[in-house]
């Protein structure tokens, strides 16, 4: 099979999946063109339709075991045109549930070939720097395992050699998912400046600044992005129950994961 262009499409709030479609693309570029499409965005690009002769690499975190509502619902507007697609799921060192399973059928559904597929680990969004859980990932080593694989897989692709069936584990019907939460992510508004960096790292469009930061409960994905990027770390989990979440995940999931990776 000829490959004309590879375009990597990610919903990525924190940076994670992003940073492993890119490493993949590295790894599978030979003398094509990449192009980045990010999702991430409430004014993401809309009516993105992939060439046949394109490869794309589908990457997207996973909430709870299940891939994140705002990014399934985003890929259901891609049109894939039976393009080949290595798609693959982040997630923060706890498990991928379902969500690869689940992430295979959405591209299928889209009419993406799925030629490829796998888990990394990236640091979860609870993560903090007094509770960490997966800091620091991806990290070199997982970059250097997703550049491998992408050559990989370009490999399999342009030699002629016909990919069999990608069988990912995961179970259907999928498990219960993360569900709407009745609270947000703290503010310390004394602690504020109002740089509005969460304001545009909000893939929800969940945060705006009407005389102070205000979060919208009925919006708010719980994706920490806005977390993660407070140059003040005036955003937190702290007086919230996810607090003890974040507790129990940094408790039970110290041992280190590494990438799955199914051809």
């Amino acid at each position: 099979m000829d490959i004309s262009n590879i375009k990597t499409i990610v919903f990525s709030p924190t940076g994670t999946s992003k940073k492993i479609a890119q490493a993949i693309a590295e790894g599978a570029q030979e003398s094509q063109k990449v192009e980045h499409i990010d999702l991430t965005s409430p004014n993401y690009p809309k009516n993105i339709s992939i060439a046949k002769g394109e490869l794309a690499i589908i990457a997207v975190p996973v909430y709870a075991g299940r891939v994140a509502p705002l990014a399934e619902k985003r890929l259901r507007e891609l049109s894939g045109n039976n393009s080949p697609a290595i798609i693959v799921a982040l997630y923060g060192n706890r498990a991928f549930d379902d969500a690869l399973v689940e992430l295979k059928d959405i591209a299928q559904a889209q009419s993406f070939s799925i030629t490829a597929a796998a888990a990394f680990i990236g640091e979860h969004s609870f993560s903090s720097s007094t509770l960490p859980t997966g800091h620091g990932r991806p990290d070199a080593s997982d970059l250097k395992v997703a550049k491998e694989f992408g050559k990989k897989v370009m490999h399999q692709l342009t030699k002629g050699q016909k990919p069999a069936a990608v069988n990912v584990p995961g179970n259907t019907p999928y498990k219960e998912g993360m569900q709407n939460l009745p609270f947000t992510p703290a503010i310390n508004l004394e602690q504020c400046t109002q740089c509005e960096e969460c304001v545009t790292s909000c893939p929800a469009g969940a945060i705006r600044l009407n005389g102070e930061i205000q979060i919208d409960i009925e919006s708010c994905t719980f994706c920490c992005a806005c977390i993660k990027v407070c140059p003040e770390e005036c955003i937190s989990l702290a007086s919230t129950p996810m607090a003890e979440k974040a507790l129990a995940l940094h408790t039970n999931c110290k041992q280190r994961k590494e990438p799955q990776l199914f051809l």
